[in-house]
């Protein structure tokens, strides 16, 4: 179905307005420490029962950055070791070396990056200006996906706003485009009119503009697809945000409102009875000063304290600050336990993360498969040269922090135990035939039974039943 452009213009408005992109805006709001904390006011009720802003009482509003952490960890953990394209055949190991560079990582981590703040992200295929294939990546905030009944992604429309001066006036122009599986139409909207963009030279146009060499004939093609992949989050279409959300605000509010009460109630509250006096302001000069205030007869000084309940409030924080961590599947690298941080214990703290990293390399390797669907039709096209999918593997390695000396230990061990397994065998070795003898001792060191024969065949020796005489 293609859309007319009245219902682009509609749906680019109520996607610039935020409809239906509440979560993900929060999500970015979040990730760049804008929290609900730093609007949060103070108000009372005076004397006449009016609400009023208190605006003499300290409110101090720090955004603790948890979900930057949780996002930046889920990001570095799943891409910590370049992601891996390897095949058997050389001859197209040497192609997919002139698309497998730095950008294609990079459009990789920010596209798990951004799904994970704003629920999805996207990446599309082009073909530069020397008709090279490249990826990039789609920020969803200014994306509109066009699905079919079966959620399948049918077109898109792409939008930004670009600044200019007319009759010395700033003028904000909204760039759209309209992707179809065959051409992309370019439009503008001003002043709340649509039209098509007159900048663009060939409008609608096709994904791919070529210019003939020899002939400088201008052709079009097509992708033969939609150029737009949609990266999923996860399996519920949600941030990473929303499982934790309430969380951070409440350790944001307790760590704020703990932080208020030190400011509020860092001094001793004087109750004086008795003050002859009517001005408050000789009574505070001599209690800094020379310590001592007159009263009556009568009177005296009573001096008053508030009790913060610290220690409840730090029980409440990190209360919050595990859960943050549980609930966000994450890892809490200033956790150190009891001390005997071992590989076992290590990897049970992974173990969250793991689950969530193991449901977003679902979604990631279905990027990387469409990605490298295009690879091999460009290699096709240029060199002429088909090739199978099949023949690729991917392979996502992730790297997780180890105890160096519980590795070590680990080795002796393992070291002790196979050089204890290879005493016996020899001390029994007079009374087995060699070829039993050589077969155990290459089981045991992992060795190739049929290449240490022959190799040894090929030279004098002394069997190791044998004994000279």
């Amino acid at each position: 179905m293609t859309l007319t452009k009245n219902k682009i213009k509609s749906l680019v408005n109520s996607s610039k307005a935020g409809h239906g992109k509440e979560t993900m805006h929060q999500g970015l709001n979040y990730y760049e420490y804008k929290h609900d904390i730093l609007n949060y006011r103070l108000f009372y009720v005076d004397g006449e029962g009016e609400v009023k802003e208190e605006l003499n009482r300290s409110n101090i509003k720090i955004a603790h950055s948890f979900f930057t952490e949780l996002v930046d960890q889920k990001t570095d953990y799943l891409l910590s070791n370049p992601v891996g394209i390897n095949t058997d055949n050389d001859v197209l190991e040497k192609y997919l070396k002139e698309y497998l560079r730095m950008q294609f990582q990079k459009v990789l981590r920010l596209a798990v990056k951004h799904a994970s703040m704003k629920s999805k992200s996207y990446v599309y295929a082009y073909y530069d200006a020397n008709d090279r294939l490249r990826f990039q990546f789609t920020d969803p905030l200014t994306v509109i996906p066009v699905h079919d009944d079966h959620a399948n992604l049918t077109s898109l429309i792409r939008h930004y706003d670009r600044k200019i001066q007319k009759d010395n006036q700033e003028i904000t122009i909204t760039k759209v485009e309209y992707w179809t599986d065959k051409d992309v139409t370019y439009y503008t909207i001003k002043n709340g009119v649509i039209d098509l963009d007159l900048s663009q030279v060939i409008n609608p146009r096709p994904h791919r503009v070529i210019i003939d060499p020899e002939t400088k004939e201008v052709y079009g093609k097509t992708m033969g697809s939609l150029p737009f992949f949609e990266l999923r989050n996860n399996d519920t279409g949600k941030t990473d945000l929303e499982p934790v959300k309430a969380l951070i605000d409440d350790y944001d509010l307790m760590a704020c409102s703990l932080s208020n009460n030190l400011v509020d109630f860092d001094y001793p509250i004087v109750a004086v009875k008795g003050y002859p006096g009517t001005d408050l302001d000789p009574l505070i000069q001599n209690l800094k000063t020379r310590k001592t205030v007159g009263t009556s007869e009568k009177g005296g000084i009573d001096v008053k304290t508030v009790d913060i309940p610290v220690n409840a409030r730090k029980t409440k924080l990190e209360v919050d600050k595990e859960s943050i961590y549980r609930f966000g599947r994450g890892f809490d690298s200033a956790k150190f336990g009891d001390g005997n941080i071992t590989n076992v214990v290590i990897q049970s703290r992974y173990s969250l993360l793991e689950l969530k990293c193991n449901e977003a390399e679902t979604y990631l390797r279905e990027l990387i498969e469409w990605m490298l669907t295009f690879i091999l039709k460009d290699i096709e096209e240029k060199h002429g040269q088909t090739f199978k999918l099949s023949e690729i593997e991917v392979e996502i390695t992730r790297k997780m922090m180890v105890n160096a000396l519980d590795n070590a230990e680990i080795e002796k061990i393992k070291a002790s135990t196979e050089q204890t397994r290879i005493d016996t065998l020899l001390s029994v070795a007079p009374r087995l035939d060699n070829d039993t003898v050589l077969a155990q001792i290459c089981d045991e060191l992992n060795l190739d039974f049929a290449v240490v024969k022959a190799a040894l065949e090929s030279q004098d020796y002394i069997g190791l039943g044998d004994t000279d005489e």
